[in-house]
C-alpha cells in the first residue's frame, strides 16, 4: 500500500481534463497531495494526509483510509452572495469526482476497491491573513486483500 500514489491518483480525479468545472466557472488550476510552497491560483485542490484502520480478518487484510480533499474555491471577496453561488455551483462536480473511475485506475496495482466521497462540510481556510472559501470533502478509499504476512 503506497498512501503517496493514493492521493496521488485522487487528486487526479480533480484535475483540469478530468473534472469538468461549472458552467461559467473556470478549471481546477492545481490538485495534488504535496504541499505547495505558495498558494496557487484559485480554484485549486490539495489531498491531505490519510488517517484510518487496517482490518485483520480470516480472510485476508483490508484498510479503510480517509483524505480529506480541500478544494480552495476564492479569495473571501466581500460578495457572500456571488461567493456562495460559486460553492454551490462547485460541491456536485465535486462530489462526483470518482463516480467514473472509484478505483482511482489502482485495483491491481494498490487493491484499491473503491474512493468515494461521504462527508463534506463548507470550510474557510485561512493562509498569510487571507481567507479562502472551500470544501473539505472526506474520502474514504477502501483497499483489499493487501499483501501482508504475519508470522
Amino acid at each position: 500500500m503506497d498512501a503517496l500514489v493514493i492521493a496521488e491518483a485522487l487528486a487526479a480525479r480533480y484535475r483540469t481534463g478530468t473534472l469538468t468545472p461549472p458552467t461559467g466557472y473556470g478549471a481546477v488550476r492545481v490538485a495534488t497531495s504535496k504541499l505547495p510552497n505558495a498558494i496557487p491560483t484559485s480554484p485549486w485542490v490539495l489531498v491531505m494526509l490519510p488517517q484510518g484502520e487496517i482490518i485483520f480478518d480470516g480472510g485476508g487484510v483490508s484498510a479503510e483510509l480517509e483524505y480529506h480533499v480541500l478544494f480552495h474555491y476564492a479569495k473571501h471577496t466581500g460578495d457572500l452572495g456571488r461567493d456562495m453561488a460559486g460553492m454551490l455551483a462547485w460541491i456536485g462536480p465535486l462530489l462526483l469526482a470518482t463516480a467514473g473511475q472509484t478505483k482511482l485506475g489502482l485495483g491491481v496495482t494498490e487493491q484499491v476497491k473503491s474512493a468515494l466521497p461521504g462527508d463534506f462540510k463548507l470550510a474557510v481556510f485561512t493562509y498569510g491573513g487571507q481567507e479562502y472559501y472551500g470544501w473539505d470533502i472526506t474520502c474514504t478509499v477502501i483497499l483489499r486483500d493487501l499483501a501482508v504476512t504475519l508470522s
